[in-house]
């Protein structure tokens, strides 16, 4: 009663019914989840978008489409369809191994084992010697598309072990493939992290305004941090403009340079599990506190992006907090970078007179002041300290995703490409014959097994060979 339940329950989880249910919901959801936000409730796009679709929120969170490549129904269809695969891969290895024995031990047949065993006679003419019926055959072989070898009296064509492999090897590949999205989406993270020219962020947390990680993914492992040499706002190469390209480079923990590499759509830099795309750019403002005996106590890069409804055309990324000794939050400050104008359009890029506009409030946002300050001068501040601005630059906002999975999903999509090729395209056959001679005359005796990819059928073997070799009806022994 178990035994027999166990093996309808595996036939069910091994049904190619059901895996191709579960692949229609996994690729359905995993479109639908390309049309909402992803994040934690609390993530600006995702409140944005619950806003602006209060009736399908609901349903919508319930089943975690704001995780969707985390969440729990994702992961038990994903985990179903594993098993689903896992089944099939080996149930197409144990083919695969009764096939490619029966391919090793027909290679090695001789005309006695044949003549001893087979499946197939064809009376040939009596006029015929055994060398010349072989020959006939080989012939009419060959234009069927069956190329066949000599070897003594007996004709081959047999295909090598490694051509019933493909099946086998492309299920097992996916499921190498299934294995590394579920581990890669539970440790891998991707954000945006906006670095000024000359600045090194850790890659941590904290140095991200946008961050997206899986509920395993360990941060304590990480030692590393990002910077930005340079910026080019019209780079070219090759005669192509690639527009706002920086230089990045990645440190070790140390702080050794591990690999510098200009950064441009096409062209990421990659170094071990990290990769690193070109998102936007902007404007940075680099900022110093210095107190009233003309010491710097702090200091300060502030990001600005430009925006076509600002009329200045940049908005501050955010703002910095100017504390007491305490850490009491005693004003705000905020920077942006009036453009330069062509007309009636803005100039993206540095000012030909670089200033910034500072905005300084309190921590109830209300306005203290406000002024344009070019680099190397200040403003006094209600407790007398200096508030300077030392430099403009560029930033670049960089997208860093961590994912040991990806190499290996490459390496498991080329392993499962060429397993499919081979199932799709490699022969699959077994025709050995020989001549057996007897009272009656000369016969042909073959064994022919045709699994895929035969350029004829066994009929069309028989008939051909039949009228080739004798005007004698063909017969069979099975």
């Amino acid at each position: 009663m178990i035994r027999s339940a166990w093996r309808r329950l595996v036939r069910f989880l091994g049904s190619a019914g059901l895996a191709i249910w579960l692949l229609v919901i996994v690729g359905v959801w995993s479109m639908v989840a390309t049309l909402i936000p992803q994040g934690a409730a609390t993530d600006h796009e995702v409140t944005v978008w619950a806003s602006a679709h209060p009736l399908v929120e609901p349903v919508v969170r319930a089943i975690g489409l704001h995780q969707a490549f985390t969440s729990l129904l994702f992961t038990v269809c994903v985990l179903a369809l594993g098993v689903c695969t896992a089944l099939c891969a080996w149930k197409r290895t144990k083919a695969a191994m009764d096939k490619a024995g029966t391919l090793r031990r027909a290679a090695v047949a001789d005309e006695r084992s044949l003549t001893a065993r087979h499946d197939l006679e064809i009376a040939c003419d009596p006029a015929l010697s055994g060398a010349e019926v072989l020959s006939i055959a080989s012939e009419t072989l060959n234009h069927l598309g069956i190329k066949t070898k000599r070897r003594k009296d007996l004709l081959t064509a047999v295909s090598s072990p490694w051509s019933v492999w493909g099946s086998a090897v492309f299920h097992w590949a996916l499921l190498a493939l299934i294995l590394a999205l579920i581990v890669g989406n539970l440790l891998r993270s991707e954000g945006l992290m906006g670095v000024a020219v000359g600045q090194t962020k850790a890659d941590a947390p904290v140095s991200y305004g946008e961050l997206h990680a899986g509920p395993m993914r360990d941060w304590s492992r990480v030692h590393r941090s990002i910077r930005v040499d340079a910026f080019d706002p019209h780079f070219r190469t090759g005669g192509i403009d690639r527009g706002p390209t920086p230089t990045v480079s990645v440190l070790d923990g140390a702080g050794k340079v591990i690999k510098t590499q200009r950064v441009y759509p096409n062209m990421t830099l990659k170094t071990g599990s990290l990769t690193i795309y070109p998102s936007d750019w902007g404007l940075s403002a680099t900022l110093s506190l210095v107190n009233t005996s003309g010491v710097e106590t702090a200091r300060s890069v502030q990001l600005v992006d430009f925006s076509e409804e600002a009329t200045d055309g940049t908005v501050p990324v955010g703002s910095v907090n100017v504390s007491d000794s305490a850490g009491n939050a005693l004003l705000r400050v905020s920077v942006s970078v009036p453009l330069d104008h062509s007309g009636d359009k803005l100039l993206k890029g540095i000012p030909k007179k670089p200033a910034a506009l500072v905005v300084v409030t309190s921590p109830d946002d209300k306005p203290v002041l406000d002024r344009i300050v070019s680099p190397g001068e200040g403003v006094t501040l209600p407790s007398g300290d200096t508030l300077r601005l030392d430099t403009i630059g560029y930033y670049a906002r960089l997208s860093v995703v961590d994912d040991w999975s990806i190499p290996l999903l490459y390496a498991g999509l080329v392993i499962a490409i060429i397993g499919l090729t081979i199932a799709v395209a490699a022969r699959q056959q077994i025709v050995l014959a020989t001549v057996i001679e007897g009272p009656d005359g000369a016969k042909l005796a073959a064994t022919m097994r045709l699994w895929r990819n035969a350029s004829s059928s066994r009929s069309e073997i028989e008939r051909e060979l039949g009228q080739a070799l004798s005007r004698v009806e063909e017969g069979s022994t099975t």
